[in-house]
């Protein structure tokens, strides 16, 4: 049995509004997967899942609890780290050698930060976010917590705050390494925090991984200022394939192990979305002959059709009855009527609303019977929303009217269970009665086994 969950969205409509400040809605469950090929993705993406932002219930998920590399979607935990531990974002921090070193021969990205190259924490947000750089992870790690070693163990200690149950980073920046990972639900719970108003950096965070480019000025390393291009090719017009105008970030990554990985945050009409794409892969998509990125496209497929069929819809009817159980003690009635706690509104597929779902009570929920009294909304039972056989919801089932006790059934009722009780005093009495007979035999007989042995006659006594 799973807690009615509720949480409020905006929406264009004031009705819909109204109905969510009032909090009943629930979100669809990831049952929606048999509309993926709808959808157009293109089948190559391992992981996939697309969630209501607010909620982190998921709409469709495939492999979202597979563990995997992470590669730089890492960096969404770096940046999460750094804002919280950085007051200061002008603050101006000196490139140590080591940061640099420790990435050389491995081809990953960078942003031609060199040794000693003076930045602020905020350019170096930039630098990490956007380029996806692997020497400003390092240099932040180092910031904030002196070390890779203590900075890898706060991303840890955050990752089970937030809930994350298959993560483990070993590394701050993402490269492939044993022992990090992570899965696609775990990494939407992290970007969720990122965005969400319980971080105090959000704000930050949300303008720097929404920008395309970003200009370094000159410093004491570079004559020239520098522009630095986001590998979010979801935000740039200049990628047709990959464009997608309603995605506000949020972060991309790219490794051996872990494929192509982009985490997408959409919103439009109210609605906000959370879309993750790991162990995508380059491959030729459509009649096109070139290869495209499989997690931008599925990113942008999911998302786009999402916006265009799933809509927030009534699907249980307060005081519609929808079950019945047997009642005892009552007066005028046999059965009792239940109905949902509350109307459910919840995202699904357009068409689909009330008229045309299932809600079956769950059977380990349902009583044999109930007692009266009843009161009207007494809970009972729960039941299971289903649509295409598949469950996305639950809602509690509530006496649907008052059910009043027949004073000469209670009557009945408590004469029989005297008498019951009376018989079973008597019974007990008997049992108690024979069993303490039964002992006094038993101590009788071995008291004469005892004294026939203490008064045997001698033979040659007799004989005189």
């Amino acid at each position: 049995m799973g807690k009615l969950k509720s949480f409020r969205k905006v929406l264009p409509a004031a009705a819909l509004a109204l109905i969510l400040l009032a909090g009943n809605f629930l979100p669809a469950g990831a049952v929606f997967n048999n509309l993926l090929r709808d959808a157009k993705i293109t089948g190559v993406s391992e992981i996939l899942l697309l969630e209501d932002l607010e909620s982190g219930v998921a709409i469709f998920s495939r492999n979202a609890n597979m563990r995997s590399a992470p590669a730089s979607l890492t960096k969404i935990m770096t940046a999460i780290l750094t804002l919280e531990h950085c007051t200061d974002l002008n603050a101006v921090v000196a490139a140590p050698a080591y940061c640099l070193e420790m990435l050389y021969g491995t081809g990953s990205s960078n942003a031609g930060i060199r040794i000693g190259e003076e930045l602020t924490v905020e350019q170096l947000l930039y630098c990490l976010l956007l380029n996806s750089a692997n020497e400003a992870a390092a240099i932040l790690a180092d910031y904030v917590a002196g070390g890779q070693e203590a900075f890898v163990a706060k991303m840890n200690e955050k990752a089970k705050a937030l809930g994350c149950e298959n993560t483990h980073f070993a590394n701050v920046h993402g490269l492939d390494q044993e022992g990090h990972y992570t899965t696609a639900a775990d990494i939407a719970k992290i970007a969720r925090y990122a965005l969400g108003k319980e971080f105090k950096g959000s704000a930050v965070f949300e303008k720097i991984i929404a920008t395309v480019t970003y200009e370094l000025p000159a410093n004491n390393k570079h004559e020239a200022a520098r522009t630095l291009l986001t590998t979010n090719r979801m935000l740039n017009k200049y990628y047709p394939d990959y464009y997608c105008p309603v995605v506000t970030g949020v972060k991309t990554g790219s490794t051996e192990d872990a494929g192509d990985c982009i985490v997408a945050r959409a919103s439009q009409g109210g609605y906000n979305y959370l879309c993750v794409v790991m162990r995508g892969q380059k491959a030729l998509v459509g009649a096109d002959d070139y290869l495209k990125n499989t997690a931008f496209v599925d990113a942008k497929a999911l998302l786009e059709f999402t916006f265009a069929h799933i809509r927030l819809r009534q699907v249980a009817e307060e005081g519609k009855a929808v079950a019945g159980v047997p009642v005892e003690m009552a007066r005028n009635v046999d059965y009792l009527q239940l109905t949902p706690e509350v109307d459910v509104y919840a995202l699904v597929p357009e068409g689909v609303g009330s008229g045309n779902v299932l809600v079956e009570p769950i059977a380990d929920t349902m009583p044999e019977s109930v007692t009266a009294p009843i009161r009207k909304g007494q809970p009972v039972a729960r039941a299971s929303i289903k649509y295409g056989g598949e469950e996305f919801a639950q809602v509690a089932l509530v006496a649907a009217d008052d059910v009043s006790r027949s004073a000469s059934m209670y009557l009945v009722s408590l004469a029989k269970q005297a008498v019951k009780s009376m018989l079973a005093k008597a019974l007990l009495g008997a049992v108690l009665v024979a069993a303490a007979i039964y002992l006094g035999v038993l101590l009788v007989q071995a008291y004469k086994k005892k004294r026939d042995r203490h008064m045997r006659v001698l033979p040659d006594i007799a004989k005189k």
